[in-house]
């Protein structure tokens, strides 16, 4: 499979149209697992999960991985009503959500609104957290760490560069040379080939300054019915400051507290992308957690 061995669906969300790019793998007569992808300039689902997708489907699962709204190839929209649109539109009744980052933002609050509807969460990349003493100086200011600033600068220049993006992609694994940073750059450079979506991406990264992030209430993590696992990456240098990141990461593993059957694991020397960084492990430990969950 490659960035092109995807479909697209026209999904009726509300009184809008909302065109979804997709990868679809597994044995239909399967459980479904939806992967959900991270945010960021150039994302996509097959940028995230390339290496993902055929394990999940030799495990024995029906796999999906959609383009997030707004990303890769897919148009805008909310990602928790396009998530619920995309199930519906493949008489998908309930499946198990695997989520990265902003995506596990996103199936978090769809596991939260549509409980019957989730067999398992898994969810990595350091997100969502709980809202602790600690992070809420800290949240507010996200939006202008110098990651953020130099992904600023890289999207203001006329053209893109590949350094640049190599720079930037890097900052996301605790090794800045793990083979993956290549193939993951050249992949976010293509997808950036796109003038349009650029331009969003450009105007997105300069509402960050406001915007900063938010924590997520205990409301939205108590109404979590479906056995969930957290898989973090311990070590983000690239991506928080010294000081900041053990609160964060702290906030991150507070959520096995809340989530009713919640389980944890951490992992050291990975950044914040554990399916890109360690996939071997990443594939091997969500496949036994389904297992336990009864997938």
């Amino acid at each position: 499979m490659d960035i092109n061995d995807g479909e697209y669906i026209e999904l009726d969300v509300g009184e809008a149209k909302v065109s979804t790019y997709y990868y679809e793998v597994g044995n239909p007569e399967r459980e479904a697992i939806i992967l959900v992808h991270t945010g960021g300039a150039g994302v996509s689902a097959y940028m995230c999960w390339y290496q993902t997708l055929d394990a999940f489907a030799e495990a024995g699962y029906h796999v999906f991985a959609p383009d997030s709204p707004g990303f890769g190839r897919s148009s805008p929209g909310n990602g928790v009503d396009v998530l619920r649109a995309f199930m519906d539109a493949h008489g998908i009744q309930s499946a198990h959500l695997v989520g990265n980052s902003g995506g596990g933002m996103t199936c978090t609050n769809f596991a939260s609104r549509y409980p019957d509807r989730v067999r398992s969460l898994t969810l990595s990349g350091g997100e969502p957290r709980v809202d602790t003493e600690g992070t809420r100086d800290i949240m507010p200011k996200l939006g202008v760490t110098p990651r953020m600033e130099f992904a600023r600068a890289m999207l203001a220049k006329p053209e893109l560069s590949m350094e640049d993006v190599r720079r930037s992609t890097a900052d996301f694994f605790y090794n800045r040379d793990h083979p993956a940073v290549d193939v993951v750059a050249r992949l976010r450079m293509d997808t950036l080939g796109d003038l349009e979506l650029l331009g969003r991406v450009r105007a997105d990264a300069t509402a960050q300054i406001g915007r900063g992030r938010s924590n997520t209430p205990i409301e939205t993590f108590t109404a979590i019915t479906a056995p969930t696992y957290l898989l973090h990456g311990r070590d983000e240098p690239g991506f928080y400051s010294d000081e900041d990141a053990p609160v964060l990461l702290d906030a991150a593993m507070q959520v096995m507290h809340v989530i009713p059957d919640c389980r944890c694991t951490v992992l050291p020397y990975c950044g914040h992308w554990p399916q890109l960084e360690m996939p071997d492990t990443y594939n091997a430990m969500v496949l036994w957690f389904l297992k336990e969950a009864g997938g």
